[in-house]
């Protein structure tokens, strides 16, 4: 670890970065704790390559990891000891806090590790492996003291015989021994080394490998080119794994989302750069359209495989009769007919031939459609808006609507989806579901309403955030805050004030569900018919 927080091991920018959850941690220090073996660190010792995941450093003499980042990574999270290659204080902060492992202590009960929760934090039982495994000799005694004195047994020899002994049984995780080899390949061998390693297990997808090839050939790319137009996206709300860039810049060079078919020889022909700013551009332009539409934020998508063939329909056809709407419209029927769900390779490589094969955008649209037929009607039905709003394309169509319509936010009467302060499109905005009739009102009426009914779709509008307000029955709380007709109209509110009140439930979600139908089918009629 000291050699990792100094710079002396650094990753090389094929390794992907961390991301083992904190309960693979706490295994990882059980395992210590035990004695288990945890595998060996693979190191690469190479003067001649000089190019890390992140920022490059001044360090001469590093030596790369090449297997047992993550590992390393979260000893280092365990120690509280920053590596030198995890750059944003941010994160790491944020792991910091959800990776600092328990160990209940106690004279009378087993050694037991465990993640932290605000009763454990509270619990003199429970205290911070990061502040054992950091606590010398000398302060192990004052530390083992002050446990028992927390526990109400001062003066009890036993106990602090016991208690002393699980502190330092926890403190000597510091001492345990991890094997290291190091390899001095060229940098070909130590990707395909990487490679090697991880597919033999299921500690990496065919993206990470491919990934692992890249930079391997093209040096700096990963690092200089890949991420930074990941975070930009992320920055604009569209947080993406990195499988649906490199699927579509496969899809853009070779019609394929398969990486394993794409041959290497790929990975370092002019072809591959030129692949990939055909590639840039073509997510760039559909996400800003996408935008345009409401969806600021990737979380809204039910689909991100359905994206793949998005951007290859732009970048087949922009400049010969690409229609936006219309790549839309499929898109969400896509999404509906949930197309791309699970794995979706075979599917998604079948939707890539009819797009490679088409004439003219019209050919690859309705050939698209057409794989659609069979899966979803031809309209949306009334009953879907009776499910529950969790269902996510429900849930979309319902926010497409309301954002079409220009919808005003009941309390800080601005435009949803659109900042306060410059009335420009928000960036990563998600919208807040509201239950125009609270689930507390419902369930207080002399005939209580069921959950499931009462978390139709029917039943939610869209906010710009969470409101404490509406706390009462519509009839009570609309014209409290003076929500004009207009505004609820922009929701598809019914507007007879019978249907407000709670008696009237089942008949006010039959009404709205049937102007909301209404306004989806015209939604997804305009887009067909749209010529922009």
């Amino acid at each position: 670890m000291e050699r990792a927080v100094a710079g002396k091991y650094d990753i090389p920018e094929f390794q992907r970065g961390f991301v083992w959850s904190p309960e693979k941690v706490k295994d990882l220090v059980d395992s210590l704790w035990r004695k288990y073996p945890i595998g060996t660190v693979l190191l690469w010792d190479s003067s001649e390559y000089s190019s890390p995941r992140t920022a490059k450093g001044e360090e001469p003499e590093a030596k790369w990891i090449v297997d047992g980042q993550q590992r390393t990574t979260a000893s280092c999270l365990v120690f509280g000891k920053k590596p030198f290659w995890w750059s944003d204080a941010a994160t790491w902060n944020q792991f910091f806090d959800k990776c600092d492992v328990l160990v209940r202590i106690s004279d009378s009960e087993p050694i037991e590790f465990a993640l932290p929760n605000p009763i454990r934090r509270n619990d003199p039982n429970w205290v911070s492996v990061r502040k054992i495994v950091n606590t010398s000799d000398e302060e192990l005694s004052k530390m083992a003291m002050e446990l028992v004195s927390k526990m109400g047994k001062q003066g009890d020899v036993q106990a602090f015989t016991d208690i002393h002994a699980k502190l330092s049984s926890v403190q000597k995780i510091k001492d345990a021994m991890v094997t290291i080899m190091e390899v001095d390949h060229e940098v070909e061998d130590v990707a395909e080394i990487f490679s090697r390693l991880n597919t033999k297990g299921t500690k990496v997808k065919d993206t990470d490998v491919a990934v692992a090839l890249i930079a391997s050939v093209q040096m700096g790319w990963v690092r200089e080119k890949f991420l930074p137009f990941l975070q930009d996206l992320e920055t604009k709300g569209y947080d993406f794994n990195p499988s649906v860039l490199m699927r579509t810049l496969a899809a853009v060079a070779k019609w394929t989302t398969r990486l394993k078919d794409v041959k290497k020889d790929f990975w370092k022909s002019a072809q591959f750069e030129e692949s990939w700013v055909e590639t840039k551009n073509s997510v760039s332009f559909v996400m800003k359209k996408m935008s345009e539409k409401g969806i600021l934020s990737s979380d809204l998508l039910p689909s991100h495989n359905a994206l793949i063939p998005f951007f290859v329909l732009y970048k087949k056809f922009e400049k010969s009769g690409f229609v936006f709407d219309q790549a839309f419209y499929w898109f969400l029927r896509a999404s509906w007919a949930g197309r791309y769900s699970g794995s979706a390779t075979t599917t998604l490589n079948q939707d890539l031939e009819m797009i490679k094969n088409a004439q003219n955008f019209a050919d690859a649209l309705n050939s698209l459609l057409g794989g659609l037929s069979q899966a979803i009607p031809e309209r949306f039905e009334q009953n879907y808006l009776l499910w529950d709003y969790r269902n996510e394309f429900v849930r979309l169509m319902l926010y497409l609507v309301i954002f079409d319509s220009g919808a005003m936010d009941w309390i800080r009467k601005t435009k949803i989806g659109f900042d306060t302060a410059n009335n420009a499109l928000n960036e990563g905005f998600y919208p807040e579901w509201h239950h125009f009739f609270p689930k507390a009102v419902l369930k207080k009426r002399p005939k209580p309403v069921e959950e499931e009914l009462i978390n139709v779709a029917a039943n939610i509008t869209v906010l710009t955030e969470k409101q404490k307000a509406f706390r009462t029955s519509p009839d009570q709380y609309i014209p409290r805050f003076s929500i004009s007709d207009e505004y609820l109209k922009q929701q598809f509110i019914p507007i007879d004030k019978e249907l407000w009140k709670t008696e009237n439930y089942e008949l006010f979600i039959s009404e709205r569900a049937k102007l909301l139908c209404n306004a989806i089918n015209a939604y997804f009629q305009k887009l067909k018919l749209s010529t922009i």
